[in-house]
């Protein structure tokens, strides 16, 4: 499944081919992972798929052929830049490298430009699991699978369960520590509103305190989270953003309207 949003990665067609200048001393040994390319430099951009022939070179005027006079290798960050020279450079050449059809940009969608008309439908809402307690049964299968336990929010009663100590998620099975009571209502969202090739993405992150009574602030593991793109909840309680807590963006602080009572639970989920 291919799922994007907005314009692809990929090559665009450039209006004009990038053109890169040489000269002799330009070329020297270039190391990586214990290969020596003896006549190389590095180029400023990317040769797509190291394939020789989506470059053309030209030393004194007259064009080299591709993989005999020269090839195209990875540097030591994986990128297809090294340009390598079978043999010897001239004293004194003149060399310039067209990069065809490869332009030195990449395409953005303008802002405000995606809506979610424009997503798959698997894109435009969260996946929402709902299953009853018979007061026995502990497993209960998902309809997907999570990418990871904190990809997902487990409700008993309106009442979210702490991973770990309530559950546990192997592949797409839910296992609760203790079985929900008979006619309990259990309810698993699937958080993340992007899709990858296989999951959403990226992961809901996962923070949690415990109250003493009188603190009224608390340091998330992250900064950059505002106040409406947090979930809180104390004692698995939903708080209400701006009336119950606030978060400085800049330092990562929550901070509570009110003292959290001691020993009660408080989790955080959000993404960055």
């Amino acid at each position: 499944m291919s799922s994007y949003l907005g314009v692809p990665f990929i090559n665009q067609v450039s209006t004009s081919f990038p053109k890169e200048d040489f000269v002799k001393t330009d070329f020297g040994s270039i190391t990586v992972s214990g290969i020596t390319y003896a006549a190389a430099v590095e180029l400023s951009i990317d040769v797509p798929g190291s394939e020789s022939s989506n470059i053309e070179v030209v030393l004194d005027n007259v064009r080299q052929e591709p993989d005999t006079a020269y090839t195209v290798h990875e540097n030591s960050s994986s990128q297809p830049r090294i340009l390598n020279f079978s043999e010897t450079v001239p004293t004194g050449a003149v060399i310039y490298v067209i990069h065809k059809g490869v332009g030195p940009y990449n395409m953005t969608p303008p802002a405000g430009s995606i809506g979610s008309t424009q997503l798959a439908a698997n894109l435009q809402t969260f996946t929402t699991d709902t299953f009853t307690g018979d007061g026995s049964a502990t497993a209960y299968t998902l309809s997907e699978t999570p990418a990871n336990s904190n990809s997902i929010m487990v409700f008993v009663d309106g009442i979210l369960q702490k991973v770990s100590t309530n559950y546990a998620l192997a592949n797409n099975v839910v296992t609760f520590t203790s079985a929900p009571d008979a006619s309990a209502d259990i309810e698993i969202k699937h958080m993340g509103g992007l899709r990858s090739h296989v999951r959403r993405g990226p992961d809901y992150i996962y923070d949690s305190f415990t109250g003493d009574g009188s603190d009224t602030t608390f340091t998330l593991s992250n900064t950059g989270v505002t106040t409406n793109n947090a979930f809180i909840f104390y004692n698995g309680i939903c708080l209400k953003p701006t009336t119950d807590y606030s978060i400085n963006t800049s330092t990562g602080v929550v901070t509570f309207t009110f003292a959290p009572t001691n020993t009660s639970e408080i989790m955080v989920r959000y993404q960055l």
